[in-house]
């Protein structure tokens, strides 16, 4: 994504209504962002997130003498919006030591029923379902994200008494489709303009849609998963080191 932003794929230009009492700042695309392979590059990254869980409840089954290939094969980290999943899950887990089990059901989505599983509640419902969307179709677009819209026209009446009558200006942003022609601002005037020049900047993200519906930062959202992934391994790791430390002595 960031070698295609340094490319100047975009750009804007500036064009006055016919009747000379408005103008638009209309976006200039000129190489599209290749959506489907920044499609196939997330939700590949999002199943190596979910992979990396599977992979660390099965090397510890291993390790604890679990030889069965097919209870292997069949094996998952869980991750339970709710008490009824999590108990429907502990036939399939009933190879694992205690202290794993508990480990597992202490990062559970389902201990924390105020969170919904959306980006700033629980990721591991996020990182869930993402998985399982991205097997079979993935939502990337790009969008013009309102963050970052600067832009510092000058505009040039034919009349003063024009330019008087339109202060302060009537301006609109347009959060349209990211593709050439759309339009991100409309000027309205009083009065008739001459010509219009400046300089402007403006930000777009690449935004994911996660299951809930709601458009995320690819790359804010990438980060915040593999985060909270890293966390939940490092609690269940920590507990395989508790277990293999024994219990503390009894005074």
């Amino acid at each position: 994504m960031q070698a295609w932003g340094v490319s100047t794929p975009y750009g804007v230009r500036a064009s006055i209504a016919e009747d000379r009492l408005s103008w638009e700042l209309r976006l200039q695309v000129s190489q599209s962002p290749p959506l489907a392979d920044w499609g196939f590059r997330f939700g590949e990254a999002v199943n190596h997130l979910r992979a990396a869980l599977d992979n660390l409840i099965v090397a510890i089954a291993r390790q604890t003498g679990v030889t069965d290939e097919k209870q292997l094969k069949v094996l998952m980290f869980p991750i339970c919006g709710t008490l009824r999943e999590w108990k429907s899950r502990q036939k399939a887990l009933s190879c694992l030591p205690d202290w794993c089990r508990q480990a597992l059901e202490q990062v559970q989505p389902f201990q924390r029923p105020e969170h919904g599983g959306s980006l700033d509640q629980d990721l591991l419902l996020v990182l869930r379902d993402l998985d399982n969307t991205t097997k079979h179709h993935l939502q990337v677009k790009p969008d013009l994200a309102p963050q970052s819209i600067r832009h510092t026209p000058a505009v040039e009446f034919e009349t003063e008494e024009g330019a008087a009558a339109s202060v302060p200006p009537d301006v609109e942003v347009v959060v349209d489709s990211f593709e050439d022609g759309a339009v991100l601002l409309r000027y309205r005037t009083k009065g008739r303009i001459k010509s219009v020049e400046g300089q402007y900047n403006i930000t777009a993200q690449v935004q994911a849609v996660t299951p809930d519906g709601r458009p995320h930062g690819v790359t804010d959202l990438l980060e915040a998963l593999w985060e909270y992934t890293r966390i939940v391994m490092g609690h269940v790791m920590g507990a395989a080191e508790q277990a293999e430390e024994g219990p503390e002595p009894s005074c």
